[in-house]
This record gives structure tokens, C-alpha cells and sequence, in this order.
């Protein structure tokens, strides 16, 4: 009897990891390809980033950029990249957000037990590699 409760547990659990899974890769694919531009608050510059933060376009729209001295521009250029990165990072972190909460929870009520941790590892091995270069398991 207690064998097949956890039986069915553990179905379920997968049943569920494999659905959050497909949800995940769905976000993953809507993800890709997007980006983002931000214009500096002086309407100077602008810059574009992808959805893992690499610059992909810096555009000037003035010329006041010639006339900056070089630590200067260096910083508008900085401020608008940052800003950019956290403006897709927000987006990003809204997309995945009702997705991963269900892994996190998983995670939260698994961390206190080393049995259901050595238990669920083959589990956490079918999991996907990081999209943005976190370290695994």
C-alpha cells in the first residue's frame, strides 16, 4: 500500500515536471530572438540588447558625442547598456517567473532531506541545460 502511494507520487512529480518542462521550453522559444532598446534620458543614444544581455546595436542620434570627453561618453554609454540589460532581464525574469515557481517550490521542500535529494537527482538530471549559463546541479 505505502509502496504505491509513493509510486504514485512519484508519477505525479514527473507528470508535472514534464509538463513545467514543456511550458518552459514554450517560454524559451518565445524568448528567443527578442530584444530590447533603450533610449539614454538625453536622447543621445540608444542601445539594443538581446535576450541574454549582449549588445547588439548602439546607435547615436546626435552628434554631442563628439564633442564629450572620452570617460564621459564612455559613462552615458555604460548607463544606457545597464539600463537596457535590466529592462530585458525584467522581461525575461516576467516571462519564466510562472514557470519556474513550481521547480522552486519542488526544490524548497526536497533541499531539508538528503534521501529525497539523492532520490530525485535522476530527475533533476533530465532537466534542460541553463538558458542564461547558470550552473547545474
Amino acid at each position: 500500500m505505502m509502496h504505491t502511494r509513493l509510486q504514485d507520487q512519484l508519477n505525479q512529480a514527473i507528470a508535472e515536471l514534464t509538463e513545467q518542462q514543456k511550458a518552459i521550453d514554450e517560454c524559451q522559444r518565445h524568448l528567443t530572438g527578442q530584444s530590447t532598446s533603450v533610449l539614454s534620458k538625453d536622447r543621445m543614444l540608444s542601445a539594443t540588447v538581446d535576450v541574454q544581455g549582449g549588445l547588439s546595436k548602439l546607435e547615436f542620434h546626435d552628434t554631442r558625442y563628439r564633442s564629450m570627453a572620452p570617460a564621459e561618453l564612455a559613462d552615458a554609454i555604460t548607463k544606457v547598456v545597464a539600463e537596457a540589460r535590466r529592462e530585458m532581464l525584467g522581461q525575461v525574469t516576467s516571462a519564466l517567473r510562472p514557470h519556474l515557481q513550481g521547480l522552486a517550490d519542488l526544490s524548497t521542500s526536497t533541499t531539508g532531506s538528503h534521501e529525497w535529494d539523492t532520490f530525485l537527482e535522476p530527475l533533476r538530471k533530465m532537466m534542460p541545460a541553463p538558458m542564461f549559463g547558470e550552473d547545474r546541479r
